[in-house]
C-alpha cells in the first residue's frame, strides 16, 4: 500500500486539477486531470495496481501504457519525497 504524505505536501482540487505545495521547498505544483486520479488514489491509500486499472477503466489506456505512466508517477513522487515511508 503507498500513500502520500500529508506533511509532506497540502493540496486542493481546483478545477478537476490538483494545486500543491511542497513543504519541505516551498515549491507550488500541479497535475492533470488523469494525475488528478492517482492523486486522489493515493490520498487515500491504494496500490500501483490499483491505479493502473483506474486509468484503464477512466480513459481507455491500455494496460501496459496503465502501469507505465503509473510508474513514472509513483517515482516522480517518491524522488520529491511526497509519499509516505
Amino acid at each position: 500500500m503507498i500513500r502520500l504524505d500529508p506533511k509532506a505536501a497540502a493540496w486542493r482540487s481546483v478545477d478537476g486539477e490538483v494545486v500543491g505545495l511542497a513543504l519541505a521547498d516551498s515549491e507550488y505544483f500541479t497535475v492533470n486531470e488523469s494525475a488528478t486520479l492517482l492523486w486522489d488514489m493515493l490520498a487515500r491509500g491504494t496500490t500501483e495496481q490499483a491505479m493502473a486499472a483506474g486509468l484503464v477503466e477512466r480513459y481507455g489506456l491500455d494496460e501496459a501504457a496503465a502501469k507505465a505512466d503509473v510508474r513514472a508517477f509513483v517515482a516522480a513522487l517518491k524522488e520529491r519525497g511526497l509519499l509516505d515511508a
